[in-house]
């Protein structure tokens, strides 16, 4: 409950909010009016937002995607392999184990951030030697189950290469940057602006509402967007369950 509660009331909201009062107060204070269109403040800051939004939240769903497909390419390949009819227990164990290992390495990457170039070559190198010990049993294959290996395989490690991208880029840094600024700069913009003159009702007191209404919900979304910005850092409410969708020991079949 604290955690969703501060994904929105953080820091950062309460700066707003204390600079819109403190700009509301100096306006006034020194007369300062400034008559813009509040159409063009929704075009600079309100458009690029959504669009950051939409970008992290298309990263997210790109990330189950394609973990729950390195899940699913885990099973199918040892699956496959435990089809063939001249598999011994000790050579399926031997990959299932191997493939175990590299799900660790790749959960222990995107949790942990690992450096890049590291990262890499662990899981690249393990490609290989995965490859390695499939050709190893070749001569046990035919054809069809050759090939249904091998793509499997390739798939596999394509969700992997899939899953290091999207950990390694984020939404444009400029963007975020960009509409961190206007939400700042935004209170010094409408502040000035006498919203609506309603009957026995102060225009101070309302202009004062709307002003903090419109600064909330500014840095409530750019708060949004921090925290579905990275799937995988366990920090948001909305992160990727790598610990409920990777594959377990018990899911090793029985000769």
């Amino acid at each position: 409950m604290f955690k969703a509660i501060y994904s929105v009331f953080n820091l950062r909201l309460f700066i707003i909010l204390i600079e819109t009062i403190i700009v509301l107060k100096l306006y006034k204070m020194f007369s300062i009016k400034i008559d813009i269109d509040l159409t063009i403040l929704s075009i600079a800051i309100v458009f690029p937002l959504v669009f950051s939004i939409t970008s992290a939240y298309q990263r997210r769903q790109d990330s189950i995607r394609h973990y729950t497909g390195f899940r699913n390419k885990i099973i199918d390949l040892t699956n496959l392999i435990y089809s063939v009819d001249t598999i011994k227990e000790e050579e399926y164990n031997t990959l299932f184990k191997k493939l175990l290992e590299l799900q660790n390495d790749i959960n222990n990457i995107l949790l942990n951030s690992i450096n890049d170039k590291v990262a890499s070559k662990k899981y690249r190198d393990q490609r290989k030697n995965i490859f390695s010990l499939i050709i190893g049993l070749k001569h046990k294959f035919n054809e069809r189950e050759k090939d249904s290996i091998i793509r499997v395989k390739n798939e596999l490690f394509y969700d992997i290469e899939m899953l290091n991208g999207i950990r390694l880029h984020g939404t444009p840094l400029s963007l975020r940057i960009y509409c961190l600024i206007f939400i700042f700069i935004s209170p010094f913009l409408f502040s000035s602006n006498d919203f609506f003159i309603i009957e026995n009702f102060s225009s101070d007191t309302f202009s004062l509402i709307v002003s903090l209404t419109i600064s909330f919900i500014l840095m409530a979304l750019y708060n949004v967007q921090d925290y579905i910005e990275n799937p995988f850092d366990q920090k948001g409410l909305d992160d990727l369950k790598i610990n409920s969708l990777q594959v377990e020991e018990n899911e090793c079949l029985d000769f």
